[in-house]
């Protein structure tokens, strides 16, 4: 996997599996295809601190999470609101990129945006960039660029014909998508391009828009959509604090899975994952971790069983590749795992699950819901 080391930080687990995908292309790794979910454009000032803070109203009664069973869906959240509708780039605009590259960046009209999380796409959205997306991945699944050309292919790679097809005039990538050529290809063929950081986690937000609004000349549009974001993110963190208390129990254990189709696709996300984090700010027991499991692991019979999660967070089009809740559960050793006992699982929008992006906190939310209310 060598083709994913142009950046001198760590991939996270998901660019990982993107490896494997792509890997095990041709064995019939299932990629997630280009649905598009529905997802409105809400008007920036409903999102406001004040305006979230009041439709998080923790329940009367919440339940105890473990008397919960079956499979739970966590809501479709809508797409980020953008905070400038008028944005004004101040360009040309010099930045560093996370591989210590220097780029001006001269125009913004033709923006390509290359990363397997859909983060950098939701970021210019929020940044009132989108009509500026000339090219995304299967991974943007935003509906408001549904007629954008993709150009990322099978396994999630990107297709380079295809970027410079699209004629544009700043790509933004991580190194989350393969092959590590298609950086030095593109700047070879004139394109500027800057790359981010891989890495993903609540606490990394504000540092990605700060870059994403940086390298687009819109620094004070950054500046306000980290505000908001941490804000929004402040009031979610709360209420799920609120909501884990008042179920009344000791963190629930809880484990991310990766699945695709029904062969050997199966992985648990342990130490050092995204996933912990995401368990973390739902108060949960990253189990995965606590048991010394690596980044990523094999799911099998052996590390499930000692484990054991309560509750298992799966992506949506991965569980259903896999056959659905019960092909899942059919899995060895999850019919030893508490979670499977009591078929507790959470399926997750695969786009929600792993972005990390301004649209974070609503994603948590959603998730909170599923795992304590049901």
């Amino acid at each position: 996997m060598n083709w994913l080391t142009t950046s001198t930080r760590t991939l996270r687990s998901i660019a990982i599996i993107a490896a494997l995908c792509t890997a095990l292309a041709t064995a019939g790794c299932a990629t997630g295809g280009t649905e598009i979910v529905t997802a409105t454009s809400p008007d920036a000032s409903a999102t406001s601190s004040a305006a979230v803070s009041d439709a998080y109203t923790v329940p009367d009664k919440v339940p105890d999470p473990r008397t919960l069973t079956g499979l739970t869906e966590a809501k479709a959240i809508p797409g980020v609101a953008p905070i400038d509708t008028d944005a004004a780039p101040q360009l040309p605009a010099t930045v560093t990129g996370d591989d210590g590259v220097n780029v001006e960046v001269e125009s913004i009209d033709r923006i390509v945006t290359l990363d397997i999380y859909g983060t950098t796409s939701q970021t210019l959205i929020g940044l009132g960039l989108e009509d500026n997306i000339a090219g995304r991945t299967v991974s943007d699944i935003d509906e408001r660029i549904r007629d954008v050309p993709v150009v990322s292919g099978q396994g999630h790679s990107v297709d380079v014909e295809q970027v410079l097809a699209q004629n544009p005039t700043l790509v933004l990538a991580d190194t989350t998508l393969g092959p590590a050529s298609t950086i030095e290809l593109l700047r070879n063929s004139g394109v500027d391009v800057v790359v981010l950081s891989p890495d993903r986690g609540a606490d990394l937000i504000a540092e990605q828009i700060t870059m994403i609004a940086q390298a687009t000349g819109v620094p004070d549009a950054g500046k306000k959509l980290v505000e908001r974001t941490e804000a929004e993110l402040a009031n979610v963190q709360d209420y799920v604090s609120k909501l884990q208390a008042a179920s009344g129990q000791q963190p629930l254990r809880m484990a991310v899975l990766y699945v695709r189709g029904s062969g050997g696709v199966f992985f648990v996300f342990g130490k050092g994952s995204a996933a912990t984090q995401l368990i973390n700010d739902l108060g949960g027991d990253a189990v995965a971790e606590t048991h010394g499991l690596p980044e990523t692991a094999p799911a099998n019979a052996e590390s499930l069983i000692s484990i054991d999660p309560e509750t298992v967070i799966v992506m949506r089009d991965g569980l259903e590749s896999g056959g659905g809740s019960e092909g899942l559960l059919a899995r060895p050793g999850m019919a030893q795992t508490t979670a499977g006992a009591n078929e507790r699982i959470i399926s997750v929008p695969d786009s929600q699950l792993i972005s990390f992006g301004p649209n974070y906190p609503q994603a948590l939310k959603a998730i909170a819901d599923a795992v304590y209310l049901g």
